[in-house]
């Protein structure tokens, strides 16, 4: 079915990648992004989860939940999870609009709730 909404995983490192794809079941699509070029190749329309690893490149996540939010005409939520101990990193996340911004590890406890808030 084509027609799945999308969870957009802003992140290089692919350790939650197969817990993502686990929680997402057969209801959503996992797609991965890691550049901004990646971006052209989703269905921004069908985004439904924006999940932004901290810990990856700023120079890239940063500028990506900016164009995602801006082009994005639909209610994505945007989760964000790093490092607890790196309480500017976690605020940089929350004034781009991402909300819940996590600590790594409630992320991983939380996820399927996170992408499943209805089951």
């Amino acid at each position: 079915m084509n027609d799945k909404p999308i969870v957009l995983l802003v992140s290089s490192n692919l350790m939650f990648l197969p817990r993502i794809e686990a929680a997402a079941g057969s209801y959503l699509k996992v797609k991965r992004a890691t550049s901004m070029d990646d971006l052209e190749r989703v269905e921004q329309d069908k985004i439904s989860v924006v999940l932004v690893d901290l810990e990856f490149d700023r120079s890239i996540w940063k500028p990506v939940i900016a164009k995602l939010r801006s082009n994005n005409e639909h209610s994505a939520r945007y989760v964000a999870y790093g490092p607890h101990e790196d309480e500017k990193l976690l605020n940089e996340a929350r004034a781009l609009g991402c909300d819940p911004v996590l600590p790594k590890g409630v992320f991983v406890n939380q996820l399927r709730k996170i992408l499943r808030p209805d089951k």
